[in-house]
This record gives structure tokens, sequence and C-alpha cells, in this order.
């Protein structure tokens, strides 16, 4: 009877091997979380849900959107550094978001501290004015600056961030006669455009969209081309470098995971991810919002983050640090 007993304890062991093997290689199990690191309802946010709503129809799970916000981004982006290299934690963040901060900052994790998955969704930061200013680009609000030193301004919606950057490369490379006036954050930039508190301002786009088709506002110059924005009066707008400013300026969103995550959890992953940044319904969000959805690899996705640290370092040692407080 013994031998009988070891005999069936052995069979049920065996068979339960190749159930348990497939249970931990069977991804993904259960739902998938997409880490925010800024509130609900902003542009990165607005963006990660549309795109978590075609990721789970091509992953083949619940996709969750987690807004953890703090300390400008850090606190989510350093929690999903932390996370397990599992699959189940996602970073949903902006290029220009994550490069400033480590330009700022000396936060508590490196870009080493991800894999980088892919990127979905480009737009370019621009230079904004309300009509009733009378600017039609940024030769004209420069040229009156000329002739007003010291009374005009140009706002930045954040006060260490892209948009400062590309503030202080106007006024630096121009050698502007306008006052940079600081905003802590999109809302605050946003009222204080649509009441006239200042004479132009910077912002991610498509910020002030609504009101530029409205006729309320114009887009006086942007960072990078216009060439995805789905409102085709604005595709023909100059760059800076057009107008002599060499200096590039835009955000770029995609998926970062913790560093060593599986291959074939990242082969699953991006797979997903390419299949849903296509999507009927995700290019719909696109249409909407603004901008046509991109695609780039990991890779060129890092390389971007890479250059535009460099870049932006050098702008800020140029014109940020050398300005008298």
């Amino acid at each position: 009877m013994r031998i009988v007993y070891r005999m069936f304890a052995v069979a049920a062991l065996l068979l339960s091997l190749p159930v348990i093997s497939a249970a931990k290689t069977d991804y993904p199990a259960e739902a998938i979380h997409i880490i925010v690191p800024w509130p609900a309802g902003g542009g990165t946010d607005n963006i990660a849900r549309a795109f978590a709503a075609s990721l789970e129809s091509t992953v083949g799970a619940n996709v969750v959107v987690d807004n953890i916000v703090g300390a400008g981004g850090v606190t989510g982006t350093l929690q999903a550094a932390r996370a397990k290299s599992d699959g189940y934690t996602l970073l949903l963040q902006g290029s220009s978001d994550i490069s400033t901060v480590m330009v700022f900052q000396t936060p508590p994790f490196t870009l080493d501290d991800f894999d980088f998955l892919c990127a979905f969704y480009s737009t370019p930061t621009w230079i904004v004015a309300h009509k009733d200013r009378g600017w039609t680009d940024l030769k004209s609000f420069l040229d009156a600056a000329d002739k007003n030193p010291g009374k005009l301004t140009m706002a930045s919606a954040t006060p260490a961030g892209a948009q400062l950057l590309m503030v202080a490369a106007v006024h630096g490379y121009t050698g502007g006669k306008f006052r940079i006036v600081p905003y802590q954050g999109g809302g605050p930039f946003r009222k204080g455009m649509l009441s006239n508190e200042v004479d132009a301002g910077v912002v991610h786009s498509p910020v002030m969209l609504p009101e530029v088709k409205e006729g309320m506002m114009r887009v006086l110059a942007v960072g990078s081309p216009l060439d995805k924005i789905n409102y085709e009066p604005l595709r023909g707008t100059k760059t800076l470098k057009e107008m002599g400013i060499p200096f590039t300026v835009g955000i770029t969103r995609g998926i970062l995971l913790p560093k060593n995550t599986p291959p074939a959890i990242r082969a699953k992953l991006l797979e997903a991810c390419k299949k849903a940044a296509s999507s009927p319904a995700f290019a719909e969000f696109g249409t909407k919002f603004g901008f046509n959805p991109i695609w780039m690899e990991g890779p060129d996705f890092r390389g971007l983050l890479d250059e535009e640290v460099k870049t932006y370092r050098e702008i800020k040692e140029k014109f940020v640090d050398t300005q008298k407080p």
C-alpha cells in the first residue's frame, strides 16, 4: 500500500509541475497598472487613459491608471522605478518632464533605472498670445519688446521645466527686452493667458488649442514642427529654428518599465503597445485631442531623453543660471 501511495504522490507532483510553470509564464494573469505621476485631468493623464483603454484590448488584461503625484512628478516616477520588474507596473511619462527633472534637480533615480519600452504621442511646445495683444508671430512680439524695453512679458507654464527653458532660450538668443513670468502650472497659466495678465506665454500644446480654434488665442511660434497637428491652419507655424533660435523643445509621452523586466514580458508588452498606438480608438482620441499618434521604439525614446538632458542642461547653464537673483 505504501508503494502504491508513493506512486500516486509522485504522479500527482509530476502532473502539477507543468501547471505551476505555466502559471508563472502566463503573462498577464492580473491587472496591469500604469503610473501617471501627474494629477488627473492633465494632458499626460488624458493621453494615458485613452492609451490604457486601447491597451486593454491588445494585451488581454485590465489596465488601471494610477495618478501618483508629488514633487514635480518625482514621487510617481520613483515608485515606478522601485516596483517589481514583473510587467504589472508601467510608467507613462513625458520626455521633457523627466529630462528637466534631471536638469533642475538631483532625483533619487536615473534613466538607467528604467527599461524604455516605446513612445506613442508627441506634442510641440508653443508660444501663444491673446488676440487682443495684436501679435501675429514671435517677430512682432520681439519688435514690440525692443520698442518698449522691460514692459512686455512672456510667461512660462512652470517655474522649472521645458517651458521655462524655452522662454529663456528665446530671451537669451534674441536679446529680447521682455520680462519672464513663471507660473506654477498649466491651470494658473491658462487663467493668466485668458485674462490678459501677460503679453505672451509658453506651454506644451495642445493647451489653449480650443481657444486658438475659436480665434481667441494665437500661436506665435513652436519649439518643434506642427506637422502632426489635426488643425491644418497651424501646420505652417514657424519653429524656433526657422526663426534663427537653435533650440528644439516638445514633449513625447511613452512607456517605461522597471529595470530588468524579463525579455519575454517586454516583448509581449511592446507588441500590445504597438497595436494599441495604431488602433482606431487611439487614433480617434488623437483627432479630438489635437495630434495624430506616433510610434517610437524604446532605444530611440531613450536616445531622445539623453539628447534632451544634454541640450536642456546647456540652455539652463547659459540662460537661467546666469540670471541675477
